[in-house]
């Protein structure tokens, strides 16, 4: 009996080989089948390590016992904090068989060996369990826990020097520490960015973080003072398990910056900080047109304070920047988002990555676009914005 042929859904049609790519533990890279035009250098603005056991070497001797440890156990990762499971153990497992316990997420050796094959030169590294210890209210062990983990990313990236590189994260929640946080990050291997919460939740008083409000100016200032982007990546609130809960997660989680770029637009953060950079990724870029439109409709047709020196769209283009994996309604928008403010990565190892059809959806960038903006999209941008060279 022959086997049923299901018809292409339009994503297979946008991007052919994405039919049963199946988890990233499961996947092989994808070898070389042409070369790329003459300049292109493929650089992934999004990728993702998994962190080891990490906080405890480097804790105060006083809060080793607060500290959180990393173990592998019945079959999934287990990251505690304050002793407590930030995954149950069926989501560890999962988690682990769909990219948690594929070698390149930890590995670099293996990593070296798949962007060697798939053609990515450089990668910007972000964290893989780091998201939900966001969520911690806890400031005094806050600080140690990103400290440490800015302090072993950078040994991470030493080991392929050239080839790796990381989003730090700041001292955000006291904007009094944040220039003296900023310098030590500055100062780490590999460190080209400034990874902050897109809920940043309490300060040290106690009371909900406003971004746009007048004490985290101080904040900002450090932050374009450092010539390194701040940096919003999804992933702070991970599904509980509800029906169809990780599939609308993640469908949510990928159109989820119309609020961070509305507060930093409308709340003047970019008047005051000119030279600010802020990228959004693992968003796409396809949200960006609309929210363009809609800013600057909402802005001519009702009383807004702060009164802004642009027009909100004019913002976009000066200080912000969208990553985005495969994004072909987006890719068709370039006219409206700009060529120079997207930047394309791989998010190896995770479900939702190019793995397995990086190349495929490299070509689909050169068919989108003029082989000039594919190579700043592909590459170009991302040297430049995250100083790579």
């Amino acid at each position: 009996m022959d086997t049923l042929e299901l018809p292409l859904t339009r994503a297979e049609r946008d991007i052919p080989g994405l039919r049963g790519i199946g988890p990233a533990t499961e996947r092989k890279p994808q070898a070389a089948t042409r070369e790329w035009p003459a300049g292109t250098r493929i650089i992934s603005a999004d990728s993702h390590w998994m962190e080891d056991d990490l906080w405890i070497d480097r804790f105060p001797e006083h809060l080793k016992d607060r500290a959180p440890r990393m173990h592998f156990k019945d079959g999934g990762w287990e990251l505690l904090v304050e002793g407590k499971p930030m995954l149950p153990p069926e989501a560890a497992r999962a988690t682990c068989l769909s990219n948690e316990c594929y070698p390149g997420i930890r590995d670099v050796a293996h990593r070296m060996k798949d962007l060697d094959i798939e053609g990515v030169e450089k990668e910007l590294l972000f964290p893989q369990r780091l998201f939900g210890i966001y969520m911690i209210y806890d400031l005094d062990i806050r600080e140690h826990i990103y400290r440490a983990y800015n302090e072993y990313m950078a040994t991470v990236c030493e080991q392929a020097p050239d080839r790796l590189y990381f989003a730090a994260v700041p001292n955000y929640w006291d904007p009094s520490k944040a220039r003296q946080s900023i310098e030590e990050i500055k100062k780490l291997p590999g460190a080209r960015g400034l990874m902050i919460p897109i809920n940043p939740r309490l300060d040290n008083d106690g009371n909900p973080i406003q971004y746009a409000g007048p004490a985290m100016d101080a904040f900002w200032a450090a932050a374009e003072e450092s010539g390194l982007p701040v940096i919003f990546h999804v992933g702070e609130k991970p599904p509980t398990g509800g029906p169809g809960e990780a599939g609308t997660f993640v469908l949510v989680q990928q159109q989820g910056f119309r609020g961070s770029w509305g507060t930093l637009t409308f709340g003047g953060v970019f008047d005051r900080h000119p030279n600010l950079k802020v990228v959004f990724v693992e968003g796409g870029i396809s949200w960006v047109a609309s929210a363009l439109h809609d800013a600057d409709m909402i802005y001519n047709s009702f009383v807004m304070d702060p009164k802004l020196e642009m027009m909100p769209s004019e913002y976009w283009f000066r200080n912000c920047y969208a990553v985005f994996m495969t994004d072909p309604p987006g890719l068709e928008l370039l006219h409206r988002i700009g060529v120079d403010r997207v930047m394309w990565s791989s998010d190896y190892p995770h479900p939702e990555s190019s793995f397995g059809y990086t190349r495929t959806s490299i070509e689909q960038v050169f068919a989108s676009t003029t082989v000039e903006n594919a190579q700043k999209i592909l590459g170009k941008t991302a040297l430049d914005l995250f100083n790579m060279h």
